[in-house]
């Protein structure tokens, strides 16, 4: 599999983030879970409700929990929701260089209402007009997330040449169309993270299995997250193959948990973690998480995780004990 994902690129300076996320930043309301939907004209109270950037801010956030250096790279703007989602990510250890504002806009802002399992949103605002370009000679980084889709990227390659591990997520197709030209960004990266829908779709197989199989032949790291069924990760140079079932925690608002389970993938993988345990450990953080075990929107720092995974009897509990004890737990040289 010759890809640029697999060929040879050049170190890293001393003092790169760990993980540097590149995508769409918005400012998310959480509530609930709630009972039910409102109906109309109806007025729901809930005391569990939180103010939390979102979008690609997801995966800096939680990376930071776990102890890496984590920034975000995106366009925001100049109002009051742009600043205050910033003053948020910097109090929670976020590089925040990453952030281009634009003058005469705003951020987005998302309300989830979570119940039944799932959560509904309504987003309010502009989105921007560009894509982010990271600025890659300011914010090397040894991993990076992003969101792709049609659009070109032409930074990806030279993120890659700059000696980046790249991991891609993917979003839901509005058109449902599904155009395999999104797969071409793959031939830069390292970790594919789909979850089944959108895998099955834009392989146009029947199984996520079958879907995980199939991206395996174009990407180094497949993993396709299956929801309550748990995930499938394949190791293509290794010739690995692993499922593991979904974690039950309580009642869910899911909304940042595929994107928490990613970064916690990417970090911990990072930490020298085998695939296995960290495969493991990354679907406990994003249930932590979506269970709001350590309060809403708030990822589990590596001793909860450890403490979460001994409650629980996983496999991973070791490794992240003795990962949470060591004296520093970033990945920085």
């Amino acid at each position: 599999m010759d890809t640029a994902a697999t060929r040879q690129s050049t170190p890293l300076p001393t003092g790169a983030l760990d993980l540097l996320a590149v995508g769409e930043l918005f400012l998310d309301v959480l509530y609930g879970p709630l009972p039910s939907a409102p109906a109309l004209g109806q007025e729901i109270f809930t005391g569990r409700v939180d103010l939390v950037p979102g979008g690609i801010a997801n995966f800096a956030l939680a990376a930071a929990a776990l102890g890496a250096r984590a920034g975000v790279s995106a366009h925001t703007g100049t109002g009051p929701a742009a600043d205050l989602a910033a003053t948020i990510l910097t109090a929670r250890g976020v590089d925040t260089r990453g952030l281009i504002a634009a003058p005469d806009h705003d951020l987005q802002i998302t309300a989830a209402l979570a119940y039944d399992g799932e959560r509904a949103l309504v987003t309010g605002g502009t989105a921007p007009h560009e894509q982010i370009q990271p600025d890659l000679d300011t914010l090397p980084a040894r991993a990076i997330a992003v969101h792709i889709g049609l659009a070109d990227m032409p930074w990806l390659e030279r993120a890659h040449n700059a000696g980046s591990r790249i991991f891609a997520d993917v979003g839901w197709d509005p058109t449902e169309q599904w155009d395999r030209a999104v797969l071409r960004h793959l031939s830069c990266c390292y970790g594919f993270l789909p979850n089944a829908v959108e895998a099955m779709a834009y392989t146009r197989t029947d199984t996520p299995l079958q879907a995980a199989r199939e991206l395996s032949t174009i990407v180094p790291l497949t993993v396709v997250t299956c929801g309550g069924d748990g995930l499938i990760g394949i190791d293509a140079a290794a010739g690995t193959e692993i499922t593991l079932p979904a974690q039950d925690l309580g009642p869910v608002d899911p909304t940042g948990a595929g994107d928490t389970f990613g970064a916690a993938l990417i970090t911990l993988l990072g930490h020298g973690l085998d695939l296995r345990d960290a495969l493991e450990a990354a679907a406990l953080a994003a249930t932590g998480r979506a269970a709001a075990v350590h309060g809403p929107g708030r990822t589990p720092t590596l001793p909860q995780l450890a403490t979460l995974a001994r409650t629980h009897g996983l496999v991973c509990a070791e490794p992240l004990s003795a990962l949470a004890q060591a004296p520093s737990p970033s990945t920085s040289d």
